[in-house]
């Protein structure tokens, strides 16, 4: 499966240690096969997926479901745990429609 990285996503684990950094990449590739602390979101983020990635979230959604070929996985937000869903729902409505 194919995962596409959102550039918000690309640049915050850029700033962040070198094991956080470390653990973050290798969460996302793990999602190519659809393994970790994954969790489908409710209410508002209905269709939405995250993963937990010890103190930080990373949130995404699959793409291409609907169209010949493998389904692809659309890396869209990485925050702290205690700001992801408030600042993912903020952004979601307007730049993520589903």
């Amino acid at each position: 499966m194919k995962v596409n990285v959102a550039d918000q996503v690309s640049e915050y684990i850029k700033r962040l240690a070198p094991d956080s950094r470390k653990r973050l990449r290798r969460a996302i590739r793990l999602l190519e096969e659809e393994k970790g602390d994954i969790k489908a979101l409710e209410d508002d983020l209905h269709g939405y997926y995250r993963v937990k990635v010890r103190s930080y979230r990373v949130i995404y959604a699959y793409r291409g479901t609907k169209r010949p070929g493998p389904p692809e996985i659309d890396i869209l937000f990485c925050e702290y745990r205690s700001n992801v869903y408030e600042a993912f729902s903020a952004i979601a409505v307007t730049k993520f429609s589903m």
